[in-house]
Parts: structure tokens; C-alpha cells; sequence
């Protein structure tokens, strides 16, 4: 897409957000209904994005064995997929005494 001054468009970052609904998408309408998708879950994106963002990701899936490329949102497939990290266990955490503070010497 071109903006008036035939400037091509910035190109924002899909969010994981977006990447979901867009799999939700893919459940709902199938490949290819990329009108659908772009109209009725991924709102932010147009047709053309969101069909790209499949072409990306239809590759994505089928190169997995691949061990070398970073991982990315492409990598994303469904909720069940994505686990929460516990933080490590010298992380200070809100409300407790340890952390930053060392009670045992005055300042």
C-alpha cells in the first residue's frame, strides 16, 4: 500500500495479539478468505497484510525442522502452545524484604 504522496506505508510488527486472531481466522473462514480475516477479527491489518503474513507463516510451518533461524510470532500456533516463564529466583519480587534493600545495615 501507497499512501497520497505514492510513499510506501510504515510497516508495523505483527503483535502476538494479532497473530492469534489471525489464527482464529484461519479456523473460522479456512486459507485464503484473507478479506474475512482482515475485516472481521484482524481489524488492524488489511487483506493484502494479513495474506502475507500467512505466506510467512505457511513457510514457517513447513521449515520447522530447521534449528538454526531465530524463533519469531510465526512460531506462535496456538494458546496451549505459549507457557508463562517464572521469573528467576533471584528476582526480586514486590512486597517482600529481600530485593534491593538490605535491612540488616542502616543506611
Amino acid at each position: 500500500g501507497r499512501n497520497k504522496h505514492g510513499e510506501r506505508k510504515k510497516v508495523t510488527p505483527w503483535t502476538e495479539e494479532e497473530h492469534r486472531l489471525f489464527l482464529i481466522g484461519l479456523d473460522t473462514y479456512g486459507r485464503g478468505d484473507w478479506r474475512s480475516i482482515s475485516r472481521n477479527l484482524v481489524v488492524t491489518k488489511t487483506p493484502a497484510q494479513v495474506r502475507s503474513h500467512a505466506q510467512k507463516f505457511f513457510l514457517r510451518q513447513s521449515s520447522k525442522k530447521k534449528v538454526w533461524r531465530r524463533t519469531g510470532i510465526h512460531d506462535i500456533t496456538t494458546t496451549t502452545d505459549t507457557q508463562t516463564i517464572p521469573p528467576p529466583s533471584n528476582f526480586p519480587t514486590q512486597g517482600s524484604s529481600t530485593g534491593y534493600q538490605n535491612l540488616n545495615h542502616p543506611m
